[in-house]
């Protein structure tokens, strides 16, 4: 008798391309820079913060330890301490450094 882990070996899993993305949350904001934990990203890339109305984008200009320090790409109101922080997988369209 076949055991299942051996039937399931037999079976071709295509079209996943996708892999699950860990949210974080916002820990602080000083002046445009916006402070997340709890979730990575490139530097560069293009993370989604929960505002009241919904959310905005913010790219990722920075990194200390665990933390990203992003910079907002549109009006910055609306943020609440711990708001949701989901990195996209998107890059931004402007080059950062030289």
């Amino acid at each position: 008798m076949q055991v299942l882990a051996d039937r399931l070996k037999n079976y071709k899993v295509e079209g996943l391309t996708t892999r699950p993305v860990a949210s974080g949350k916002l820990v602080r904001v000083v002046g445009l820079t916006l402070e997340a934990t709890g979730c990575r990203a490139p530097i560069g890339s293009l993370c989604l913060v929960e505002t009241m109305s919904g959310h905005m984008e913010a790219e990722v200009v920075g990194f200390s330890g665990d933390n990203l320090y992003l910079m907002p790409s549109e009006q910055s109101t609306g943020i609440l301490p711990g708001a949701k922080v989901t990195p996209l997988t998107s890059e931004a369209g402007l080059p950062v450094g030289m």
